[in-house]
């Protein structure tokens, strides 16, 4: 074989139409993967949605050679050739102190080939290489979708003889764009709790720049969007990993990137002919706005992310009431199954789907969640579950087996459960446990083999239709740590293949059940805990205006509709009024969750005008939002867009626009009482040549506009004195 001369094409991928799941979300993208030979070694050119990405085998290294977000290679000597990947290990676990050896050159092409993808109209390939040297082999899979994002994970086999710390790891690298320019990286600008979905943009300066959480499992996530407006492109990106991370921007003669996991000591420790798999990397970018970019990102989770739903369940009215929140409306013994099924009665009778026995105040001791509280439910679960049933309710009930409390007395007064030590789980397996900083836990091991039997166990037992996860132990650095054939290794990766594990396997068993996560009141929001999940609380902060500060932000990264949200879990002095609250439930693509301190004890209490009111958003979001929202795409008008985050500015506006434009909703919300003024929306996702009927909610007026004139002109929208917000609703005529 002569490698002089021209490229010798191994396999060509070509285009897919994709089918997003049991939603019938239809996507159409070209996809395209190709493998050539060349005088230097070996490349590969991906395509996706418009995005081409080329990398390969240059004298022992694996390089990115290329991005473009048209369609076309850019031609050869644009780019730098910097690695597409990073590993570091250690075979010796002495020194300690010693740092691992960055794995860079000496890798032989193995071979190239297509695997299966999970995805109808998908594409998945698989480039191995070796490293004689060190005896390490690696897979590189690579999952392009028909979307402008990319999906990036490694597999990792320990040939030789002898355990192998990875003390670094980088999945995907390399140079972004090959020129400079004004750099702004959009990512979470807090970490600690009650801040999730903290969005925000920092220009990069020249040289290094770092962005890393290494508090442990905390309440920001390992996403970006670098902005280039020189070139109106965008790169988006995300890590799968709840942890610790650290991501590195190299702002010199370009714009280069690393994102990976992080620990202090090794990441993992990896047993001769062991194989692991990595956290995976999405990334992609797009030529185009803001808006694009994140739509862009949503299209790629829907579609190669989410797990598949059960639309009969997908996105359901919700009411939950935990006994330890002091405003909630029965606390203590009067938490029981009698008022329970009262509140049963409030929430079917203003047009709720599903009913959610929250918090862990219900059982009698932690590690029992198969034995409730003998005193205020003495009949067991059972009849909860057979009454929202009748009611024409679904049932849910949440659990927190991880542990990370020991004990628990709610605040002023309230309920009280028992401690570990009491539940039948510990005193048949103490050895389970450890005691870090004073909190009884279940160890790493101990917990993979637990939570496994116990969402099981708790499903099958009470028959549920949802399960609602929890975990009360995050922020707590590197974690645990095990001494593993002399290396010093944190525990999250181990702990995290475990949990993902028990989930997937939890969805093919139940695939009619939702599975809700709820870890620390808003922690692990990140793409892995997305895949297993069907549903995720954003945050245990529903105050005014945060929550919708919040919201704005979570919806950047993530599809708004995945979200849960507690509205009305505050005190009244810090809720908007019932209309706003109800509008930021409802309408601003999240799935609904009312809190049921903002309904009576009872429907003797309930009053008509109450009920009306909320019969009004619930049938409104039954029949024109809740279709949309599999696909709906969303537009960030305030506070957060192309130039600000959710510290800018005292208005929310948001656009919910169906991808084929025949109706959309926007919700403008005031979130200052010292914004007086008027906010003027100007649609985005209209069709400029269609009239559309448009539906004012404060008042209940409709006017016919063209879609040019809403689009150039806008809408002055004030929501007047007795209301923050104003509800628009757009229909094609």
């Amino acid at each position: 074989m002569n490698l002089a001369s021209a490229w010798r094409k191994l396999c060509v991928i070509g285009a897919g139409m994709i089918l997003a799941g049991s939603l019938n979300v239809l996507v159409a993208g070209q996809t395209e993967i190709t493998a050539t030979e060349t005088p230097e070694g070996h490349d590969v050119q991906y395509v996706s949605g418009g995005t081409v990405y080329v990398e390969g085998l240059v004298r022992g290294r694996w390089v990115a050679h290329s991005w473009n977000m048209n369609g076309a290679a850019r031609g050869p000597g644009q780019h730098r050739d910097e690695n597409a990947f990073e590993i570091q290990i250690k075979d010796t676990p002495t020194p300690p102190t010693m740092p691992g050896k960055l794995l860079s050159e000496g890798w032989q092409w193995v071979s190239g080939s297509e695997a299966p993808a999970g995805q109808a109209g998908s594409r998945h390939f698989v480039v191995e290489l070796s490293h004689p040297e060190s005896l390490i082999r690696v897979k590189l899979h690579t999952l392009v979708d028909g979307t402008p994002v990319i999906e990036r994970w490694l597999e990792l086999t320990n040939n030789s003889a002898k355990p192998i710390a990875l003390t670094g790891l980088c999945p995907w690298s390399g140079q972004l764009w090959p020129t400079g320019g004004s750099f702004t990286l959009g990512h979470s600008l807090r970490w600690d709790v009650t801040w999730e979905g903290w969005f925000g943009w920092t220009p990069l300066r020249p040289g290094t720049n770092v962005a890393e959480q290494r508090h442990g499992l905390a309440y920001d996530d390992p996403y970006f969007f670098l902005q280039n407006p020189s070139r109106d492109e965008y790169f988006m990106g995300e890590l799968a990993w709840p942890a610790n991370y650290e991501m590195e921007f190299q702002n010199a003669q370009g714009l280069s990137f690393k994102i990976g996991p992080a620990a202090i000591n090794a990441l993992r420790v990896i047993a001769p002919g062991e194989t692991i798999t990595t956290p995976a990397v999405h990334l992609g970018c797009i030529h185009g706005d803001f808006d694009e970019a994140v739509q862009a990102m949503h299209m790629h989770i829907r579609q190669s992310v989410l797990p598949r739903r059960d639309a009969d369940r997908a996105y359901r009215i919700q009411y939950l009431i935990p006994e330890d929140w002091p405003m909630t409306v029965y606390r203590g013994d009067a938490y029981n199954e009698a008022n329970m099924k009262k509140v049963m009665d409030v929430a079917a009778a203003t047009g709720m789907e599903l009913f959610i026995l929250d918090g862990p105040m219900w059982t009698s001791a932690y590690g029992n969640w198969l034995v409730p509280n003998q005193k205020r439910f003495p009949n067991g679960l059972a009849p909860l579950v057979e009454y929202a049933h009748q009611k024409g309710l679904l049932f849910g009930l949440y659990v927190e087996p991880e542990g990370g409390r020991d004990g628990y007395t709610s605040a002023q007064g309230g309920a009280t459960i028992g401690p570990w030590s009491e539940s039948q789980v510990f005193k048949d397996h103490p050895n389970w446990f450890v005691q870090p900083r004073s909190v009884l836990n279940l160890s790493i091991p101990a917990a993979a083999e637990y939570m496994d039997g116990v969402v099981k166990e708790v499903i099958d037992h009470y028959q549920l239709d949802l399960y609602r996860h929890d975990f009360n132990a995050p922020v707590r650095g590197q974690g645990s740590e095990t001494l593993r054939d002399g290396f010093v290794e944190c525990d999250y990766w181990r702990h995290y293949d475990a949990f993902y594990s028990a989930f997937r396997d939890a969805h093919r068993r139940y695939p009619h059940v939702v599975l809700q996560q709820a870890s620390g009141g808003g922690t692990r929001l990140e793409l892995d805990t997305a895949s297993v999940f069907d549903e995720h609380f954003s945050s245990d902060r529903q105050t005014m205006p945060y929550v919708y500060r919040m919201i704005s932000g979570l919806s950047v990264y993530e599809p708004p509709e995945i979200f849960v949200g507690s509205n009305g879990m505050a005190w009244p002095e810090d809720r908007p009024d019932l209309d706003t609250t109800l509008r930021g439930a409802y309408a601003l693509g999240n799935t609904p969750v009312i809190f049921n301190a903002i309904l009576p004890k009872s429907v003797d209490e309930l009053t008509p005008a109450m009920r009306e009111k909320f019969l009004h958003y619930a049938n409104l979001y039954k029949t024109f939002i809740r279709p949309a929202l599999p696909s709906c795409k969303v537009y960030h008008f305030a506070p957060v867009n192309a130039t600000g985050g959710v510290e800018s500015g005292n208005w929310l506006a948001m656009e919910f626009a169906a991808p084929d434009m025949q109706k959309a909703w926007a919700v403008i919300i005031r979130l200052a009482k010292t914004e007086l003024g008027s906010y003027v929306l100007r649609p985005k996702g209209l069709d400029a040549q269609t009239k559309y009927r448009v539906t004012f909610d404060n008042s209940g007026k409709t006017e016919s506009l063209e879609g040019s004139t809403l689009m150039q002109n806008g809408l002055a929208v004030q929501p007047g004195a007795d209301r923050e917000s104003e509800l628009l609703l757009f229909e094609r005529e």
